[in-house]
């Protein structure tokens, strides 16, 4: 059993945060764990196993672990300043002095992890690297990486020197870790892959309560769950539907998630004349009473890291269409699960018709999926390898 402690910004809801959700209840018992957070809140906050010791960082740090919105009175106008000297001479240097106001932490640890990469040089975001490095006692430290590090905004001077401090690098797939390695290819003998962790039996449990009907049955019906942000690429999601449906092909498409973009993309569903053919179901606590009747799942992003959503779907029997990104044809061709196409709107129209023309070889898909049975063995076998390196 070994000593491990984790630092995260929080436990908001969040692909980071429910990955590390769900990575804390595989771990449960195995080993002696202490959860650190810059700011205790978030959904999964009051979910996490009793075993988990939760610390809370009460130092100027806790900032990064907060939105802007959620601060009141003095801590608003603090918050607001690091942001603003952030955007102006850069997080190294905000952060340098955020250090000196925060003590070592208590404690010594036989391994720590920085669950949250850095983001862009000039963002008041992530911290967890600096702090993991500066502040916290362990025989080995371990930086997790749940990005494309080349898209992500986190290819700088600055996070490429931080990064090569640490003992080991661990990617949440294996395209993840040739994106980095493409960057840092010095990296090479210090990185691993340690595939996310899902809660399988949690989610056959949430799909079977108040399921969602579809009750066109003669429709086709395309679901995506994602935040609505520009990089999702919902957009071109809907010009692809509105293409099939222009054949005479009758597909729908429904949208769980919510974001900056709701408003813009609502207006381009007016603007293609397709409201009937697009669903705006906001953002829902429970989005596998969606998954378990859809037809497809569709993601049109620009680019991914690992979607905890395409193994959802799949645990589930959805097939996956998807744009090429950084780990789609690990998770998508190479498990046999559904489609991968070019990352153009042409491709998306192009795969999107080939696939709603052909039902037969859906439904076969669907068929083999569910009588796989989805499992963490080899994330699990990854894990206990990273803490052996």
């Amino acid at each position: 059993m070994k000593k491990i402690i984790i630092v995260n910004n929080n436990m908001k809801v969040g692909g980071v945060q429910k990955s590390l959700y769900n990575l804390l209840w595989e771990i449960e018992g195995k080993h002696e764990v202490t959860l650190c957070l810059f700011h205790k809140s978030g959904t999964y906050v009051n979910g996490l196993p009793p075993s988990v010791k939760i610390v809370e960082v009460h130092g100027l740090f806790r900032y990064l672990g907060v939105g802007q919105r959620e601060c009141g009175g003095v801590d608003f106008f603090r918050r607001g300043l690091l942001v603003a000297l952030t955007r102006l001479f850069g997080r190294t240097k905000v952060l340098a002095r955020l250090r000196c106001h925060m003590p070592e932490l208590e404690g010594n640890y036989d391994c720590a992890i920085s669950y949250l990469h850095n983001g862009r040089a000039k963002s008041f975001y992530g911290g967890t690297q600096d702090f993991v490095l500066r502040h916290v006692s362990a025989k080995r430290k371990i930086a997790f990486l749940h990005g494309d590090y080349r898209n992500c905004g986190a290819n700088n001077l600055e996070n490429n020197k931080q990064i090569q401090q640490f003992d080991q690098i661990v990617a949440c797939s294996e395209g993840c870790l040739q994106a980095l390695l493409s960057v840092l290819p010095q990296l090479k003998g210090k990185c691993v892959t340690v595939r996310n962790f899902h809660r399988f039996d949690e989610i056959y449990r949430m799909a079977g309560q108040d399921t969602y009907i579809y009750d066109e049955v003669d429709c086709f019906h395309v679901l995506m769950v994602s935040r609505l942000s520009r990089e999702k690429g919902i957009d071109r999601a809907i010009r692809a539907v509105a293409s099939v449906n222009a054949l005479g092909l009758r597909t729908r498409l429904h949208i769980v998630g919510d974001g900056r973009e709701r408003e813009g993309l609502r207006s381009l569903v007016e603007e293609l004349d397709v409201s009937a053919q697009i669903i705006f179901h906001g953002e829902q606590n429970n989005p596998y009473r969606y998954m378990k009747n859809a037809d497809l799942l569709m993601m049109t992003s620009y680019h991914e890291a690992a979607p905890l959503v395409i193994d959802e779907a799949r645990s589930l029997g959805i097939p996956i269409l998807t744009t090429e990104t950084t780990s789609s044809k690990d998770m998508v061709t190479h498990m046999s699960c559904g489609w991968v196409c070019d990352n153009t709107q042409e491709a998306i129209n192009e795969t999107l018709c080939r696939i709603v023309s052909n039902k037969e070889a859906l439904t076969s898909l669907k068929r083999d999926l569910l009588e796989k049975k989805a499992d963490n063995s080899i994330a699990s076998a990854q894990f206990a390898a990273m803490l052996e390196f």
